[in-house]
């Protein structure tokens, strides 16, 4: 039929199958599908109900793929015809105008050209995983919230007030955050709207100078509008910071502040009474700055409410939010300004669920803020940050004092006192040359670029009080030399023509945007969200399954009963091991407490008399210190100059813990603590086989994934104020000498501040106070997760196994049939890290590693843009791992993805090489070696090579070794991979018979049975994939067969004859055929049926038997779920 799968597939998952055969006889494949016009709908689907949800469907598909046009262009004219011999010339790198795109230049050469090409077609295939993702998520969501409908209209009981509460529980969604840090004019903004494809959103510096307003960037997930929602401070926060000013104005100068020469930040507070009343302002009191009518055009400020904007495009909404984040207007009449009032302002972006689904950009500045409020949000975003960008003109990325003092400042905030987990260094402005250098552009900006990011690594090496704070400080730092005009340019101005450039492909990757594009989809993470939302969904479907239907009180008390052991034998192990951390950091906290008392007085002295200045200058100084507890902060956005007197005082404590809290919170990696979260389980799965009657009962209790996911989030926010307990429980203990310390005026007041801050402490137990607080804390993070899994479980346990059955429930087969689909889509094969990956064995199996826990296999990509199946092998680290469907193996060189499928030989490019398995397409930058599956019976018995095709050439690779299972080969970043041999081999191989049941159209025909002779390395799923609709039949496929030699297929039941004679060949290239078809009409219900096969070579020696339950297969059913990953049907 004309139809490709694709329409199939389609017309499945929209619930449509019944039109299959309406497009098949129109032979309407994939292209066509997708230039269907609404006035053709009506001869496919001539019933109006499914035709106005297809309309519906087809609308919204079609518009998802022209919004991907671009980036599935890149991605699929990467295809390059393979040739059979490397090319032997090298052009030299052209030069290139930095002010011209390079579409309208000369191309480079080729193999130059090819290198981004990888990283095209993985960003292409991580947008498509993604958006399959997000479907299926979206039509989970849509089940669920049927469901939850369902439940409202049920009486209120404890049953149903749970179940309600478990469904609100999966649309959780906790958002990854990235901090943007950098000065003004560093090209933050341009940075941001570049990479969500905005040219004029975020305002930038050229708009006038821009304030320390702190800016979230998010999607708008409801509509195709650009929102902005603008929170400002309290009525009282500014009344209060009104009164400061005027105060600092009004205060009369005693002798030491008459000697200052300094007059710090009064140009600041000047410029907030300026840019909100104009310069009429200065000289009013604060009463009449506070009427009412100075805030006619934002009543939600008196309100309490956010003002929301929104607007058609990103270019007007930037236009009327600048007067809340610029401070001045590049106008020659005043204009209100608002940014004195703002606390955070969040943009809601639309069309951008592929990078910020998940994710929120803040911009933010590199200080806190001397407004109470604003300055706690300041913390809260830091401390929340995911991942850390500090942004640089590249041309001071090194140079410049301010980016690095950002990290340095900070570091507390989001490295312990945090969750980073990413720290990116980006240079940006690459693209700025000297004129004389314009001439070979390209290579002076690459050159210069890497360069930059050599430097700036050394430079971050150095860096050792931020280094400490992490255990893997090298593998976090990364460093991005970008360039958003170039990358903008570009993207304006690339080809039209269908197929794009290499030369294109080049351009958009040297600008390294795509690289931060592919850092958030990478930090959206959808796959693990969409399957962890599945799998909640469907153990809530099966608890009410459960109840609804079993009634089995013995067998549900014994079961209990030994849940509650294995709950409180778990409990016990967690709450020992807890002690352990207590004991070291009580031992370390007590040596920080002598070393700190012994220190304090030169600890306090470094902030409150430093040499460097002289008391006269540095009075004012300590008093506003004073007056902000401890804490002073310079106006602007700079962190030079900053000073905590609390976190100084803490300093010597900290020094004494900071390795061991590193050790057992750290972000970059599983602690210990969270270790031992994550292996907790009651193991419900060896109980399922033991009661199989309550196996619904016990799906439900093994999503106690959930409660591990919220408790290992607990950990990470207890921890945060956890470590940052000691400055602010100095700061607590402090606080009536800091009050005391500012009420001093007048002569020799300078001295009396000191005076009283060091009297103070020597007499308050500061730091044995410190330690307490901090010891409370950790008991409580200990009795919190007992707490929590105590309860959470013993609930789930009691409404699972104790609720009598409750037929009242709705009735929810359907729902929980659709969610079992979404599984099977979703389903993988376990994939374990080998533990011998050079050891003799015979199978694809490979052996798990004590503890060592299943890593995600393998799922199907429905691409419509791929021949085969596309498969994805989640590793979260480096090491080796296998794929349980294909064989192939995988050295990594750290955590990554490998995408992969089987691509079509072309046998014209080998010569006299033939090819001895499957072609491999795979795509991952992190594997170092690759293990292919042969079907060698003695690995000595020939020499096997491989080929691997890159930029259009073949290069044969000699094998490290050779196993008795794979073929060991060092191809860093592999292409297309295959192995061959020289000529044809008759040598015996390893072989499998693989059964098929193919259902004939007529339900009274007994359909036919479709017998494969296959090489053993041809993976069972490719033959599947050909043979949709029929059953597989699991048979001992296991055998020796000979290429060449003629087989015969004996059934006992037709006659005892032979039926065929057939010569077996290992040919890879061909589509796999049934070597043998068995017609089932003549069969018996009430008998077996006995194969064989038989070597007409050797007598008919038997090589192969099998007894196959005619029962089984006279009537064929609905294929069981696969136990690898199945397309949804």
């Amino acid at each position: 039929m004309a139809s490709s799968f694709f329409v199939r597939d389609i017309l499945n998952k929209w619930n449509l199958s019944q039109w299959i055969k309406n497009f098949e006889e129109e032979e309407i494949d994939e292209e066509g599908f997708l230039l269907l016009e609404e006035k053709e709908f009506i001869h496919l689907i001539p019933k109006v109900g499914p035709r106005t949800k297809f309309a519906h469907k087809h609308k919204e598909l079609v518009k998802k793929q022209k919004t991907h046009s671009n980036d599935d262009k890149v991605a699929t004219s990467s295809t390059a015809s393979i040739n059979a011999t490397k090319s032997s010339s090298t052009n030299s790198m052209a030069s290139t105008s930095v002010e011209k795109p390079l579409s309208e230049k000369r191309k480079h050469d080729m193999a130059d050209a090819n290198k981004p090409k990888k990283k095209q077609k993985s960003s292409a295939i991580s947008r498509t995983t993604a958006m399959l993702d997000s479907e299926e998520k979206a039509e989970a969501k849509k089940i669920m919230q049927r469901v939850r409908s369902k439940l409202d209209e049920m009486p209120s009981t404890k049953l149903t007030d749970f179940l309600r509460s478990k469904i609100d529980m999966l649309d959780k969604d906790r958002k990854e955050m990235v901090g943007v840090f950098g000065k003004t004019g560093a090209g933050k903004s341009s940075l941001i709207n570049t990479i969500l494809g905005e040219t004029k959103l975020l305002p930038s510096g050229n708009q006038g100078a821009c304030t320390s307003v702190m800016i979230q960037v998010e999607a708008n997930m409801t509509n195709d509008k650009y929102i902005a929602e603008i929170e400002f401070i309290t009525v009282q926060d500014w009344n209060d910071e009104l009164w400061s000013l005027q105060g600092k104005s009004c205060e009369k100068e005693d002798d030491d502040d008459k000697k200052m020469n300094v007059k710090d930040g009064d140009k600041d507070d000047d410029g907030k009474i300026n840019a909100l009343y104009g310069k009429e302002g200065l000289g009013k009191n604060v009463e009449e700055l506070m009427d009412k009518k100075h805030f006619s055009k934002i009543p939600e400020f008196f309100s309490s409410h956010k003002k929301i904007v929104i607007c058609d495009t990103g270019e007007e909404l930037s236009r009327k939010i600048a007067c809340f984040t610029v401070s001045d207007s590049n106008s020659d009449t005043f204009e209100q300004l608002y940014w004195p009032l703002v606390k955070c302002l969040t943009i809601k972006v639309p069309n951008s669920k592929d990078l910020l689904d998940h994710v929120v950009l803040v911009d933010l500045p590199g200080n806190g803020d001397c407004n109470k409020s604003r300055d706690e949000m300041w913390k809260s975003f830091v401390g929340n940050c995911s991942a850390v960008w500090i942004v640089s003109d590249i041309s001071r990325a090194i140079s410049e004092k301010e980016s690095w003092e950002i990290l340095d400042s900070t570091v507390t905030f989001f490295g312990p006192g945090g969750e980073c987990r990413s720290i990116s260094f980006i240079c940006t402005k690459t693209d700025d040359i000297e004129e004389s250098q314009k001439d070979n552009a390209r290579s002076t900006i690459l050159t210069r670029n890497e360069r930059t990011k050599k430097k700036v690594r050394e430079k971050f090496n150095k860096q050792k009080d931020v280094k400490k704070h992490f255990s893997d400080a090298e593998g976090l730092f990364k460093v991005f030399t970008v360039s958003s005009k170039k990358y903008n340019m570009e993207k304006q101005s690339g080809p039209d023509e269908k197929e794009m450039t290499e030369e294109w492909m080049n351009a958009l990757n040297d600008t390294e945007i795509p690289h931060l594009q592919e850092f958030l989809r990478n930090l959206n993470d959808h796959h693990t969200r969409t399957s962890d939302y599945i799998s909640g969904a469907d153990g809530i479907l099966s608890l009410i399954q459960a109840v609804r239907n079993s009634d089995m009180k013995y067998s549900k008390e014994e079961v209990r009963q030994d849940l509650e052991q294995r709950l409180n034998d778990n409990l016990k192990s967690i709450g020992q091991y807890m002690e352990k951390p207590r004991k070291i950091f009580d031992q370390c906290l007590s040596q920080g407490v002598q070393q700190s008392e012994h220190s304090c007085k030169k600890l306090m002295n470094e902030v409150i008399a430093p040499e460097r200045i002289s008391g006269s200058r540095y009075h004012k100084v300590l008093k506003c210190l004073c007056q902000n507890y401890g804490i002073y902060k310079p106006k602007g956005t700079s962190c030079r100059g900053n000073m905590n007197l609390n976190e100084s005082l803490a300093s010597c404590m900290r020094s004494f813990i900071d390795e061991e809290f590193t050790y057992f919170f750290p972000n970059d990696k599983c602690g210990p603590i969270k270790e031992k979260i994550e292996n907790f389980t009651l193991d419900t799965k060896s109980l399922v086989k033991k009661h199989k009657s309550l196996s619904l009962h016990l799906t439900f209790l093994k999503t106690e994934k959930e409660l591990k996911t919220q408790l290992i989030c607990d950990v990470l926010k207890k921890k945060k104020q956890i470590y940052l307990t000691l400055s602010e429980s100095i700061k607590d203990s402090m606080h009536v000498s800091y009050e005391n310390a500012s009420m001093h005026t007048g002569k020799g007041s300078l001295q009396k501040m000191k005076d009283e801050l060091h009297q103070h402490m020597k007499k308050a137990n500061i730091f044995k106070k410190a330690k307490k607080d901090m010891m409370d804390g950790l008991t409580e993070l200990k009795d919190h997760i007992l707490k929590q899994m105590k309860c959470k479980l013993q609930e789930s346990i009691e409404i699972s196994l104790q609720t009598p059955n409750s037929s009242f429930l709705p009735d929810v087969t359907e729902d929980y049939n659709k969610i079992k689909e979404l599984m099977a889509h979703f389903c993988t094969i376990p994939v374990t890290t080998i533990l011998d990956p050079h050891a003799k064995n015979t199978g694809f199996q490979s052996q798990s590693l004590a503890g060592q826990k299943d890593v995600e296999g393998p799922r199907i990509l429905t691409s419509q843009h791929t021949r085969w199946s596309t498969y994805r092998l989640q590793c979260p680290k480096a090491g080796i791992f296998q794929s349980g469907l294909t064989g192939l193996v995988f050295e990594m060189a750290g955590k990554g993805d490998v995408h992969f499928k089987m691509s079509q030989w072309d046998t014209s490019v080998l010569g006299s090489m033939t090819p001895a398995g499957p072609l491999f397409s795979i795509s991952c930058p992190a594997v170092l070696q690759l293990h292919l599956p042969h079907c060698m019976c003695d690995d000595e018995d020939e020499v096997l090579s491989v080929a691997h095709f890159t930029g259009g050439t073949m290069e044969i690779v000699k094998p490290l070794k050779t196993t008795a299972s794979h073929v060991v080969v060092n191809i860093p970043n592999p292409s297309l991979v295959g192995l061959i041999r020289c000529g044809l081999s008759t040598l015996p191989i390893q072989s499998q018979v693989l059964l098929f049941l193919c259902p004939q159209g007529n339900t009274n025909q007994k359909g036919m049975l479709n017998v494969f002779l296959l090489p053993k390395n041809v993976p069972i799923c490719k033959v599947k994939h050909q043979q949709k609709g029929s059953d597989f039949i699991q048979t001992s496929s296991e055998c020796t067969l000979s290429p060449g030699r003629r087989y015969s297929l004996c059934c006992e039941l037709v006659d005892c004859n032979i039926l065929k004679s057939m010569q077996f060949d290992s040919d890879y290239t061909r589509k796999l055929l049934p070597t043998f078809q068995v017609s089932l009409e003549c069969i018996s219900d009430a008998k077996n049926m006995n194969l064989t096969l038989l070597d007409r070579e050797t007598n008919d020696q038997k090589v192969w038997e099998f007894v196959v339950q005619t029962s089984s297969i006279t009537s064929p059913s609905v294929p069981a779920p696969p136990s690898g990953p199945s397309r949804l049907q």
